[in-house]
């Protein structure tokens, strides 16, 4: 696996530019569209370790997205729990949830493996609908807030102002980061690829493939689980069309065209792909037929993306010390 340490010089400029965001965008709408982005890198990075290192399409990341939103409601309405709790939760429930989906699934494989999990998806989307006493039905849960974080030394900070949770989700984007790129860089990351480019010789050295795809997909439903959980607490709102296949749709946009089994790839791809509707307003009604033809176009004719092959373009190499591919 190729070495993907980043420059110095590049990590401390995206870092600042990261950093001064709120403090130069004075315009709350694009700031909200930052902040949806960054809550979405969290999202395609764990669909990434699935569909990108171990190779298996997964449909069912949206219900795990939607899962967690739901776990973090749920506790926040019936046990008062705050987002800080909903949050580690809804990880573990989500990951609990693909441990169990995954002892099933993931000893099958191609077009039986997507089957199953765009079942799971719509019984979890069925049970979200109907099952009114818990989740309210098509009435969802209104009313998520965000509470203030508390601080040692400094005490409980409010950070309900788009200002301030730009900041508390671009913290999870990088931590999301930081745990993917060590994953990914570790025995296990080799064991992902090696799994994806041949599972048969990869069982020949010893190397478990039901035992590796679970790992990719238990820790890519947690940061799903995560993700949801931040977006239902900053929108305020959750319902059962968090379970729409447009969202999933829109994860695997992010992934394959971002550059899949690469890690800035679907990083990057999620920030372009949540402004990019923005520019397609005029298109709405149009806008899925676009990026799903965009998307088939590139799975056939571009296998590395769009935005990683870009980006690899526009850095000069002097200033790389290797790649982000996987393979």
């Amino acid at each position: 696996m190729p070495d993907s340490k980043p420059h110095p010089i590049i990590l401390g400029a995206v870092l600042a530019g990261l950093l001064i965001i709120p403090l130069v965008v004075r315009d709350e709408y694009y700031l909200h569209l930052f902040i949806v982005s960054a809550i979405f890198v969290v999202v395609a990075l764990g669909l990434n370790l699935i569909v990108g290192y171990v190779g298996q399409l997964s449909l069912a990341h949206a219900a795990f997205f939607a899962l967690g939103a739901y776990v973090s409601a749920l506790l926040f309405f019936n046990l008062k729990w705050s987002m800080w709790i909903g949050m580690p939760a809804a990880a573990i429930v989500t990951a609990a949830v693909a441990f169990a989906l995954g002892w099933v699934i993931l000893r099958v494989r191609g077009h039986r493996f997507v089957i199953i999990t765009v079942a799971f998806a719509e019984i979890m989307r069925l049970v979200a609908t109907n099952w009114v006493d818990l989740t309210r039905g098509f009435m969802g849960l209104p009313g998520l807030q965000i509470p203030a974080l508390y601080v040692p030394g400094i005490g409980a900070v409010d950070v309900s102002s788009k200002e301030r949770f730009y900041y508390v989700v671009l913290a999870a984007a990088l931590l999301s980061f930081y745990i993917c790129y060590r994953l990914v860089r570790s025995s296990v990351g080799r064991a992902f690829v090696l799994v994806r480019e041949n599972e048969v010789l990869a069982e020949s050295l010893g190397i478990s493939a039901f035992r590796t795809c679970m790992i990719a997909f238990v820790v890519g439903a947690a940061l799903a689980g995560t993700a949801g959980a931040l977006y239902g607490h900053y929108i305020g709102f959750v319902s059962p069309d968090l379970f729409n296949f447009s969202y999933i749709t829109i994860m695997l946009i992010m992934v394959i065209l971002g550059g899949k089994g690469t890690l800035i790839g679907p990083a990057l791809g999620a920030v372009v792909f949540t402004f990019l509707p923005e520019l397609l307003r005029e298109a709405s009604y149009y806008r899925m037929v676009i990026f799903a033809s965009i998307l088939v176009i590139a799975t056939l004719f571009m296998p590395r993306g769009i935005i990683f092959p870009l980006v690899e373009h526009l850095v000069p190499r002097r200033w790389r010390k290797g790649h982000d591919r996987a393979a």
